[in-house]
Formats: C-alpha cells, structure tokens, sequence
C-alpha cells in the first residue's frame, strides 16, 4: 500500500487542480508524474501503459492517498506479466468517504470512483500500451448534484534504441471532451537512460495537460475554499500546462533506491513541481517513501507517500 499525507495553508490565491485527477500510484508519485520511459510499476498505467512490457510476474500495488485537500481515496492495482505475451493491468481507485462528506466547490475531487485497464503488446523493435478508464462523479460544469460518467482511452509506445536508451510517449483521453475536467487530456514524450541492473537511470520528459476550466486556477476566498461561480458565466479555458521535468534514480546497497524529480512550465502562467523519495526495492517487495511540492502551494503543501509493491 501507499500513504500521502498533506498540510495544508492559505498562501495560494487561485486553486489547484485536485491531487486525485493527477496521481498516478507508485514510483510516478515520487517523479512527479513523469518517466514516459522509465517508469514500469502501477503508475504505467497513466504515465504510459506501453511500459508494462517489462513485468514478468503477478504483481500487487496499493495507494492510500490523504490528498492536500478533501476525502482520501485509495488506488489498488494488479498486474499479470506472465499469463500471456500482452502484460495485463486493472486498477481501483475509490473513496473512504462518499461524496456527501465533500464541501460544496471546494478543492476536492468530484469524483467516486475510477477503474482502469490497461495492456502492452512487446514487438521486436518497439512496445506498444493501451488504456481504457473509466470515471464516475458529480458533474463539476454544474452547481446542482448530477453525476456524470465517462470512458477514455489513452495509448502510448516504448521505443528502445539500444539496452539502456528507450524513447516514450503517451497520451491519456483522447477522444472524450465530456469528462475532460474530471479526466484532462494529457501528452507525454520523453527520454530515458538505465543502466542493465536498475540501479542508475535518468529521464527527461515533456508533458503538455489540458487545464480543467472549472476545477483548476479559480479564484480562492481568505478561508481557502474556491470563490462562488456566476452560473451564467463560463469559465475562461486557459493555456495548457506545458511542462519539462527531469529525474533520477540510484539504488545502492543492492536495495535502497533514491530517486527524485523536478518540473516547470516552458511556457504560460508559472508551475513547478519537485518530487523525491527514497525506499528499499528487492528482487520480489518494495517499500518506498516520498515527498512531493507542487507550485503555488507554500512550504506546508507537501504531499507525502508509502508504496508497497509485492510480486507473486
């Protein structure tokens, strides 16, 4: 399983977009939602699901979230490399608490649950992933209760160029406008470098996210809750999130495993991000811990995690 908790202050101004919309589970929390091309674990599933080609076992993963705001919600995964050829992935991602315990157009996530599936077809030359997801919520475009639901698809594919080099890209949701608040359209592409062993490995990533309008950079009252909308106003959709994020990971001592991130945007209104963590990786468990600061939180607004990862 996997812990996050959160502090939580009044700095910023304008809201962010809920932890829950963006958390991919796994190692991807601790490098910051990036490693198109290194990232393998139950985060794959988001990050880029063609990198699911490297399991060979049954493995098991757990996430249990306190996001910076809202109800915490749990994200539980299996993944079958063994069964066939094509490596299989289901994830869970649910709520403690229904949704009755979330305070109106606060900064909590609409949703009650989401469900994933996801396969990666190796090849000779590359990898290819595809994922399917599907999200259950209360509609966030309107101020009454209504409950929208929705399927989106995403793909993605490794290329590798040698060993150690592989090229990856994604993209999550591309062909479903209607839940695009709850589930954003998302294109990553990226570099990676690992050594044969694991222990040493580097990415660099691009990662262009469609904003949610109604959800994300809103105007916040003193309290920290999101200012009262005019119902016949529409939100003014802004500039997607344009981001660079580069990472690394070590493990020494055969089996403790540091690993750390940093993002910001390239282009439009500032955002960064730094992830880091450090945790024990054996050959069938792993145990890891991480630390996540997203811009314009302040220095309470970090996210902390606990993975476990068990293979069978």
């Amino acid at each position: 399983m996997a812990f996050a908790l959160s502090g939580f202050s009044l700095a910023a101004e304008r809201s962010a977009l809920p932890d829950e919309i963006t958390a991919t589970g796994g190692q991807g929390n601790g490098q910051s939602g990036a490693g198109a091309a290194l990232i393998s674990d139950q985060a794959a599933i988001h990050i880029n699901p063609a990198m699911l080609f490297k399991h060979k076992t049954y493995d098991v993963n757990g996430t249990y979230i306190w996001p910076v705001e809202g109800r915490p919600f749990y994200k539980v995964a299996a993944i079958d490399g063994m069964t066939s050829k094509w490596v299989t992935a289901f994830e869970y991602t649910g709520f403690t608490e229904g949704l009755e315990n979330r305070t109106d157009r606060d900064q909590d996530s609409p949703a009650r649950r989401r469900a994933s599936l996801a396969f990666s077809v190796p090849t000779d030359r590359i990898a290819l992933g595809f994922a399917g997801h599907y999200v259950e919520a209360d509609d966030p475009t309107r101020d009454e209760e209504k409950s929208v639901k929705g399927f989106t698809l995403g793909a993605g594919t490794v290329i590798p160029f040698s060993e150690s080099f592989r090229f990856g890209a994604s993209i999550e949701n591309f062909n479903n406008k209607k839940v695009r608040n709850l589930s954003p359209r998302t294109i990553r592409a990226g570099f990676a470098w690992e050594d044969k062993t694991g222990s040493l490995g580097f990415h660099a990533d691009y990662r262009d996210r469609e904003r949610s309008e109604y959800l994300e950079d809103l105007p916040l009252e003193e309290n920290g809750t999101l200012a009262a909308r005019d119902p016949t106003v529409d939100p003014i959709k802004g500039e997607s999130e344009k981001m660079m994020i580069v990472g690394a990971q070590l493990q020494t001592m055969d089996v403790v495993r540091v690993f750390a991130s940093a993002g910001r945007q390239v282009s439009g209104a500032k955002s960064e991000i730094t992830s880091g963590g450090i945790g024990l990786f054996q050959k069938n468990f792993s145990l890891a811990y991480s630390v996540s600061r997203i811009y314009p939180y302040s220095d309470l607004q970090n996210s902390l995690s606990l993975s476990i990862t068990m293979k069978l």
